[in-house]
């Protein structure tokens, strides 16, 4: 008697769940999203100025915040296409849209001809043509190593000062 009456209510029970189930109405439910997002793979900017490329953003997946003007990225590489050209790589970064800024995360690379910069931060101004960090800075090329901390770099005048605590060792 006891598993006749225990089967009756789960049978209830299931009918009265399957019911509630094909009655439920969607209309009543607000979904709100707290952070609403576009994406792109691949992502190839370039920037202008008469006629002229000065510079190019290339990034394997780029996130588009909705009422951000801001680019979130990731894999990023910026070609500065001055004499010479400036190669900045980095895992990840920030592109300012309004101001034209790109702001790269660890690690970050710069290669200039056969000479490497690498740091944790880098910032490059795109408007003034300025690169730069307060991080630690390691310089290599084929005869010297300098390591110190900040950098500025103003590239339409050629110039890269290494701010404080600069060591160096030339090899022959």
């Amino acid at each position: 008697m006891t598993k006749s009456r225990f089967f009756r209510i789960l049978s209830a029970l299931l009918i009265i769940a399957i019911l509630i189930v094909l009655s439920y109405n969607d209309r009543n439910v607000n979904i709100r999203p707290s952070y609403q997002t576009s994406s792109m793979k691949n992502l190839h900017l370039t920037h202008k100025e008469d006629k002229k490329v000065n510079w190019e953003l290339l990034a394997e997946n780029a996130i588009f915040p909705m009422g951000k003007k801001e680019v979130i990225l990731e894999s990023i590489g910026v070609k500065i296409n001055h004499t010479p050209e400036i190669y900045l790589t980095s895992g990840s970064g920030v592109y300012a849209v309004d101001r034209g800024d790109v702001t790269l995360n660890k690690p970050v690379e710069i290669k200039i001809k056969d000479s490497k910069f690498s740091t944790n931060s880098l910032k490059w101004h795109s408007q003034d043509e300025i690169i730069s960090t307060n991080d630690s800075v390691k310089f290599t090329g084929a005869h010297f190593l300098i390591e110190g901390i900040g950098l500025t770099a103003k590239v339409a005048q050629q110039k890269v000062r290494i701010e404080k605590n600069v060591k160096a060792i030339f090899y022959r």
